[in-house]
């Protein structure tokens, strides 16, 4: 039996599943496996946040309604509702992950859901991942571990199934923009998405904003060179933002990259 068809016979031992639903490639494929069983006893939920781009939401809601799922907006404010969260601490996605569970699974018994689902994959143990904790604490249903499905094998099978998007990098908030100790001040996190917005309008992909102290705000590409034939433009765009230093990192794009910082004690 293939992985996908294990997924598929593990989610079709659920009466009813509540996906918590990024728009990310991770819960759309478990979207997607989980109406194509359940119907409408599945259902997708994403929370509709500050530190949650836009583009994401709006994202989210087309994949939703291309898959015939029901979906529902959960509002939530993470920076107000999270204690500590708005310190930017190393532990900030357990706090977030323990905020949301809580809420939605208050939400998901209202609504007679007896399991809450999420995307996290067998791959996601190669990285910090806080969030993992929370989870598992409260009981949040992994189906991609429990079948021990990677994130190679989730472009797999998303490809496989016409979903779009497979190719893309993996969607995380907007506090990753951050590092670990800064405070998070919607402010700042809404000229970072500005940014990035910026930078999706000029057409490129595979991309961050990182902001660093003395409001500085420093870019990563996939080919960062690109961005050089820009910079007149992208530095007086991002000024105007109001940000005072217009870096690019030469290292180029990837995800995590601030959990280098990250010591093995905070790990613990």
């Amino acid at each position: 039996m293939s992985r996908l068809a294990e997924l598929k016979e593990a989610v079709s031992d659920r009466k009813r599943i509540l996906v918590l639903y990024s728009g990310g490639l991770d819960s759309t494929l478990l979207t997607r496996v989980a109406y194509d069983v359940l119907g409408r006893n599945a259902v997708a939920l994403t929370f509709d946040s500050p530190i949650v781009p836009r583009h994401e939401i709006a994202q989210a809601k087309n994949m939703a309604r291309n898959i015939g799922i029901k979906h529902v907006l959960f509002p939530l404010n993470e920076i107000e509702q999270g204690e500590h969260f708005a310190e930017n601490p190393p532990d900030r996605c357990y706090i977030c992950r323990k905020l949301r569970n809580s809420a939605v699974k208050i939400w998901a018994k209202e609504h007679g859901f007896e399991t809450v689902a999420d995307g996290t994959n067998f791959s996601d143990y190669e990285d910090y991942r806080p969030g993992m904790k929370a989870s598992l604490e409260d009981k949040i249903w992994q189906p991609f571990i429990d079948v021990q499905i990677t994130k190679d094998e989730i472009r797999q099978f998303s490809k496989e199934l016409g979903l779009p998007g497979w190719d893309k990098p993996n969607t995380v908030c907007l506090c990753s923009r951050f590092p670990y100790g800064y405070q998070l001040i919607k402010e700042q996190l809404s000229r970072v998405e500005a940014a990035e917005e910026y930078l999706r309008g000029m057409g490129f992909a595979g991309f961050r904003i990182r902001c660093f102290p003395y409001e500085m705000a420093v870019i990563e590409l996939s080919e960062p060179v690109i961005a050089l034939q820009y910079k007149e433009d992208i530095v007086a765009a991002l000024k105007g933002l109001g940000f005072t230093f217009v870096a690019l990192d030469l290292e180029g794009f990837f995800s995590g990259k601030m959990n280098r910082i990250i010591t093995q004690q905070d790990r613990n």
